[in-house]
């Protein structure tokens, strides 16, 4: 790992000099303004792999409906995934929901001020407790995401994989002894320095506070920088998913999978191919007699694979729409059914449902 000296001179500067381009330069976001330790729990949860502008209309319709930690551990599960459906990534509103029933069972419904029970709380990791700790509490621990690595790899030179856990632990163990006494601001700043100006391509060095104690700059490689390891591709699988009509319903399914668990979603099922999804889905169907046929196409990328899904429109059969036999079992392949219902299509928007299948009621 090639890595300039750590500790110089004319590097140490670079914190006041950061500090003050951050109080001027720093988004007004709501999350700051209010210090709240439950407030910035939350936001941090919801900007895990997603861009802010697209989390800011999730946090105060969450916020709104949530106002305190006391209100989200007495919601039902159900009600904490129609907030969040879109935003993707739904183990975070699972862990979200069960965290806020262990604080306020365990903790008066305060987030631990010790970094060690901090992280044995749900859905809570080195980063997370760091910026809760550091921004409500402003203990001097590292707050260290995917800005902060590439902030650090620049500024000293840092030529480590940080697609490497041992290298990330090590910058997080580096960044500790570099943060003053304002920890706040200081962890805000260095992921605000790398949202805005020390973006990944191209970053903006003309303007940037620190520019002159970054060796990147210096040697002019910033944009070579950060090493990371390439991402493992994204596997296509083909599915068939199933628009099943009952009169003027539609069939609508909740899986227990861990990709979309707690989430509804319409019937559907995988296949090597897109022939062999489709045969998978009729199987599931239970060779009852149908009339069906494709609708459209859709894809769905998600963090490792794609959806590439084909929509089929499925009429129940009219002799049996009286009878309480549900047409479809779990032996798709493709997930296990915890509970099916027929709702009409203005009924849709009160079942929480994955960005994947909101797209296809367009085909409805």
């Amino acid at each position: 790992m090639r890595e300039s000296p750590f500790f110089m001179a004319d590097n140490m500067n670079f914190q006041q000099a950061l500090l003050m381009w951050y109080q001027v330069h720093q988004r007004k976001l709501p999350f700051r303004e209010s210090g709240d330790p439950y407030h910035i729990w939350i936001s941090e949860i919801m900007l895990q792999q997603t861009q802010m502008d697209t989390v800011l209309p999730y946090y105060e319709r969450f916020m709104k409906a949530f106002p305190t930690v006391f209100d989200l551990a007495k919601a039902t599960q159900e009600q904490v995934m129609r907030l969040w459906a879109g935003l993707g990534y739904y183990s975070r509103a699972r862990n979200l929901h069960k965290c806020a029933k262990v604080l306020v069972d365990e903790f008066q419904g305060r987030f631990p001020e010790d970094y060690a029970q901090a992280l044995k709380l749900p859905g809570i990791g080195p980063y997370t407790a760091g910026a809760v700790l550091s921004i409500a509490y402003n203990k001097k621990i590292p707050a260290v995401d995917g800005n902060v690595l590439r902030v650090y790899s620049r500024l000293f030179n840092s030529h480590a994989d940080i697609g490497e856990v041992k290298n990330k632990k090590a910058i997080e163990n580096k960044i500790r002894q570099l943060i003053p006494e304002n920890a706040r601001d200081f962890n805000q700043a260095m992921m605000e320095l790398g949202a805005l100006i020390c973006i990944p391509k191209n970053p903006k060095c003309e303007i940037c506070p620190i520019n002159n104690s970054c060796q990147a700059k210096q040697l002019s490689i910033q944009n070579e920088l950060p090493i990371k390891s390439k991402k493992a591709i994204n596997k296509k699988i083909p599915i068939a998913v199933g628009i099943i009509r009952r009169s003027d319903q539609i069939l609508i399914t909740k899986t227990d999978t861990h990709l979309l668990k707690g989430l509804w979603a319409f019937p559907t099922a995988q296949g090597i191919d897109q022939d062999d999804a489709k045969s998978n889905l009729l199987s599931a169907l239970k060779d009852i007699p149908i009339d069906i046929r494709k609708i459209g196409d859709s894809n769905n990328v998600f963090t490792h694979i794609t959806w590439q899904m084909s929509v089929y429109e499925i009429q129940y059969p009219e002799a049996l729409q009286e009878s309480s036999t549900q047409p479809y079992d779990s032996g798709n392949r493709m997930s296990t059914i915890k509970e099916k219902l027929w709702v009409t299509k203005d009924e849709l928007p009160d079942y929480p449902m994955a960005t994947a299948f909101k797209k296809l009621i367009k085909f409805i």
